[in-house]
């Protein structure tokens, strides 16, 4: 085997490893749409080493520490622009909550809108039209509660 087949071979488990971890536990169907988002491509094996460098990269941002909203601003224009919208209506959203935070969790945005549309997949793998229909029913959410 090659020098870069050793290195694909080793990032492969790395990121099997990765959609396994805790808090993650991401399916091989969710993976492939996933790959297909990020990469462009549904299969590991057709990636070069760069790209899936960087499907590793985008799938240890969703277990680091930290600022869980920071995704929004990785996002393409076209997605971009709703999480935006879906971050300030989370603003909206902790103002209402007891005690007041200053900003929802992710969480609690996924389990709103998993609620009102019936959807579980994580925000940064919505596509444009997914996180339009999320603005909605956030939008509604508020509504109904007098944010």
């Amino acid at each position: 085997m090659s020098r870069v087949g050793v290195f694909k071979a080793a990032r492969i488990r790395a990121i099997h490893a990765a959609c396994g971890k805790k808090g993650l536990n991401i399916s091989e169907d969710e993976r492939h749409d996933i790959q297909q988002q990020v990469i462009g491509k549904a299969s590991l094996s057709d990636m070069t080493l760069e790209e899936l460098a960087r499907l590793h990269d985008h799938l240890n941002q969703r277990t680091k520490p930290g600022n869980e909203w920071a995704f929004t601003f990785n996002l393409p224009e076209s997605r971009r622009l709703y999480a935006k919208k879906i971050f300030r209506l989370a603003e909206r959203v902790g103002k209402l909550q007891t005690p007041p935070v200053p900003v929802a969790t992710k969480a609690y945005i996924e389990g709103i809108t998993a609620q009102m549309r019936g959807a579980t997949q994580p925000l940064e793998f919505c596509d444009p039209e997914q996180l339009h229909k999320v603005v909605q029913a956030l939008e509604v959410y508020l509504k109904r509660h007098g944010g």
